[in-house]
C-alpha cells in the first residue's frame, strides 16, 4: 500500500512533534518531513514533493500566506490543510483563494484532520477555477472511487440539526433558529459555500425567507450568540472545543462549518 506523504510546516515544535508521532501511528500516511518557517517549508516541499501539506499561517521568514502563494509556482502542488488561530471570514476567503484545501482552528481534533487528509487524497477530485478578476481558487468535488457516498435528505438533516440544536440550548423560537438550520444544511450537501458566507449563503437564505442578507446574518449571530450564553455550556465545549463559560463563541463561520462538518462524517459510505 502505497502511504499518503505528508509535510508540516510550522513554527510551534512542540506540536510538530506531536503531530509526527501521531502521523507515524496512521498505517496509511507517512511523514516526509518538518519545516519551522516558510522558507524551509519551500524547500521540504520541493525535496520531498509530498501528497499533502499541514501548514500553519504565522511562520518566520515567510508566512503561510506567502507559501501558497509561492506554491502556486510548483509544477506539482500539494494539496494544503491550514492550521490557524484565526477565525476572521476575509481570511479564511483568502486562504481558499490562494488554493488551501482545508483549514481547521486551532485548537483541532487530530482524528478529524486524519479523516480529511484521507478523504481529499483518495475521496476526492480537484476542479481548477478562474474567477472573475483573475485570481485562481480550487474547488473539490466527491468522487466515488471508493464507494458511493450516501448523501442524507433534507428532511433526515433538518431532524438531525434540530436534534442538536435542541442538545446545544439553541432557542427555537428566535428568527435565527430556522435561519441558522438552512444555512447548515445547505453548507452539509455544498461545502464550498463555506468560503464566503456573506457572499454564496445569506443572500440565498434571505430569498427563501423573505429577508434581507443583513438581516439573516444579524438573526443567526445573535442567535449563536444566545445559545452560547444560555445553552448547554458542557455540550458546547466538547463540541466546539471552547470553553463557554470564558464567553468566548466560534464566529458564524466556523459554527456552521462544524456541524456541517459532522454531518458529512456521518453520512456512511455504501
Amino acid at each position: 500500500m502505497q502511504k499518503i506523504k505528508i509535510v508540516i510546516a510550522d513554527n510551534n515544535r512542540e506540536l510538530c512533534e506531536t503531530l509526527s508521532d501521531l502521523i507515524e501511528l496512521q498505517e496509511d500516511m507517512e511523514l516526509a518531513g518538518v519545516a519551522y518557517d516558510g522558507i524551509e517549508a519551500l524547500q521540504v516541499i520541493d525535496k520531498y514533493k509530498p501528497e499533502v501539506l499541514i501548514l500553519d499561517i504565522t511562520m518566520p521568514y515567510l508566512d503561510g500566506i506567502g507559501v501558497l502563494e509561492r506554491l502556486a509556482e510548483f509544477p506539482e502542488r500539494p494539496m494544503v490543510i491550514v492550521l490557524t488561530a484565526f477565525e476572521q471570514e476575509s481570511m479564511i476567503q483568502r486562504l481558499i483563494s490562494l488554493g488551501a484545501t482545508y483549514y481547521m482552528v486551532k485548537p483541532f481534533d487530530a482524528p478529524t484532520l486524519f479523516e480529511r487528509i484521507r478523504q481529499f487524497v483518495s475521496g476526492q477530485t480537484t476542479t481548477r477555477k478562474i474567477n472573475k478578476v483573475g485570481e485562481e481558487s480550487f474547488t473539490y468535488t466527491n468522487s466515488t472511487t471508493n464507494g458511493a457516498r450516501k448523501e442524507k435528505t433534507v428532511n433526515q438533516l433538518e431532524l438531525e440539526v434540530s436534534r442538536l440544536f435542541h442538545e446545544m440550548g439553541i432557542p427555537a423560537h428566535f428568527r435565527g433558529y430556522s435561519y441558522l438550520r438552512e444555512a447548515i444544511i445547505i453548507a452539509t450537501k455544498e461545502a464550498e459555500v463555506l468560503g464566503n458566507i456573506t457572499k454564496n449563503l445569506y443572500p440565498r437564505i434571505a430569498e427563501k425567507y423573505r429577508s434581507t442578507a443583513s438581516g439573516v446574518e444579524s438573526a443567526i449571530r445573535h442567535t449563536i450568540e444566545v445559545g452560547w450564553e444560555r445553552g448547554n455550556s458542557d455540550f458546547m465545549d466538547e463540541f466546539f472545543g471552547f470553553d463557554s463559560q470564558k464567553g468566548r463563541f466560534p464566529t458564524t463561520a466556523s459554527f456552521i462549518a462544524k456541524i456541517a462538518d459532522k454531518l458529512r462524517l456521518e453520512s456512511k459510505v455504501v
